[in-house]
């Protein structure tokens, strides 16, 4: 009979599964989304940015809500809303309401993914907790990986739609297996409500700056519209200062600020993930616009990203026993600049995939996703202890989504919705943008301070 901790760790990994699938294979539907809908180039980039200012706005809030009322009841709402999110976009006769529903998405995703860890952890053995986090991030590597193909089969196949039909047959039974068999944990009913006021204005302010970075260039920088946008985004942010302040359970918590290196970790969050994400979501745009593969040539071109990006970083948590994790952050992002510049030099509009994709595809997962990114939250949890732990995770998490959001508004918003013939001319430009943010990438990783290393004689 299957042990009570793990029978709990694969209910609440069918969730994560679910999740980490179907937001690695979102970019290969892009393009099939906006035939389908008729819709321009910019516009689609929505259905990426609608989860991502969700997830960034209410992941922190989640966290705490989940302290006061019991993780279970979290994980559970979490799972329910992912699935009536991916049965609307199943569904969804305009954009809008896909767009829509990719936000629900976003929130329930917010819910579960810190509270299927908090519940494994709960039943887990206390001297074998490394090792249900090291396979909690191993089963995520794991559904990034398949993502690609499989998600360009479901979609070459049948459509974009088959991707939500997906999420809804993987959920519904993952949520009644969850409501059977998880128990409740310990509720800290004295804690105050999070700050969902708070939480509102980061969505407004994150949405307005996406509406101008991705508009700006199809409606005109001068246009009224783009002028309010940015507007009302640097109107809100002394709105949000002041809760963060002010409230008593904010969204960011002021103490966490005051830490040296947990400031810098946050600014890393921001700064690294602005590159890193639109630099894999245009390689897909890419392969499908210019080089006119279809979803599943394009998924099965992009499979080496995710298996380098894993293997990766297994490796980076074993150098981290020798190096610091400054020194391994500025390799990764080292690596990630010779892949971005690559692809600026190498790639024409004619197909070439071994000699003028592979090679970044391969240096991209393995610099900046699979060694890069996990750095950032060992760097950030310096600075913590048990009491601010999960909080300062969170917050992190936050920063990375504010960091992919404003890369990718950006990389859409210079793609703009040019006739085909543009499109090449198009995606040098974004490159370049991106070898000039990749570069700013390694400086901010030479800004991180060090760590001392115990010396040692062997590999452990």
């Amino acid at each position: 009979m299957l042990a009570r901790h793990w029978a709990v760790f694969w209910v609440c990994m069918g969730a994560v599964f679910l999740i980490t699938l179907d937001a690695t294979l979102q970019p290969l539907a892009l393009v099939s989304i906006g035939e389908s809908f008729g819709a321009s180039r910019p516009s689609t980039v929505w259905v990426l940015s609608a989860f991502s200012i969700s997830l960034a706005t209410f992941v922190v809030a989640a966290g705490r809500l989940a302290d006061r009322t019991g993780r279970r009841q979290m994980f559970l709402v979490g799972l329910a809303l992912y699935v009536l999110g991916s049965v609307g976009g199943w569904l969804a006769p305009e954009l809008w309401v896909l767009v829509f529903c990719r936000a629900a998405q976003g929130a329930g995703a917010a819910f579960v993914m810190p509270a299927s860890l908090g519940l494994i952890l709960a039943v887990w053995p206390a001297n074998d907790q490394t090792r249900a986090i090291t396979t909690w991030t191993a089963v995520g590597g794991v559904a990034g990986a398949l993502a690609p193909t499989l998600g360009g089969l479901l979609i070459d196949v049948w459509s974009w739609r088959a991707a939500y039909v997906l999420n809804v047959a993987i959920g519904v039974p993952s949520f009644l297996a969850a409501r059977a068999l998880l128990t409740e944990t310990e509720r800290k009913v004295a804690s105050r409500l999070p700050d969902f006021v708070g939480a509102l204005l980061v969505a407004a302010s994150l949405g307005m700056l996406t509406l101008s970075l991705v508009q700006g260039r199809t409606w005109g920088w001068s246009d009224g519209r783009i002028i309010a946008a940015f507007a009302l985004a640097a109107v809100l942010l002394p709105l949000i200062r002041h809760r963060i302040l002010g409230h008593p359970a904010p969204i960011v918590e002021p103490r966490l600020l005051k830490l040296r290196t947990y400031r810098r970790a946050l600014f890393i969050a921001i700064a690294i993930p602005s590159f890193l994400f639109p630099f894999f979501v245009m390689m897909v745009q890419y392969l499908e616009q210019v080089w006119d593969y279809r979803p599943l040539r394009a998924g099965l071109a992009l499979l080496p990203f995710p298996a380098a990006a894993t293997l990766a970083s297994v490796l980076a948590g074993r150098l981290s026993r020798r190096f610091d994790e400054r020194t391994i952050a500025v390799a990764a992002m080292a690596t990630t600049t010779v892949a971005v510049v690559w692809l600026r030099l190498v790639p024409g509009p004619d197909p070439a995939y071994w000699t003028a994709f592979f090679i970044p595809i391969l240096l991209g997962g393995i610099g900046g996703w699979g060694m890069g990114l996990p750095m950032i939250n060992a760097i950030g949890a310096r600075d913590l202890d048990n009491e601010t732990y999960s909080l300062g995770m969170g917050v992190l998490s936050t920063a990375r989504q504010v960091g992919a959001l404003t890369g990718l508004a950006v990389a859409f918003g210079l793609l703009g919705n040019v006739s085909d013939a543009q499109l090449f001319d198009r995606f040098q430009q974004i490159w370049t943008v991106l070898v000039v943010l990749s570069v700013l990438g390694v400086f901010v990783a030479l800004s991180l301070p060090r760590r001392t290393i115990p010396q040692r004689t062997s590999w452990e």
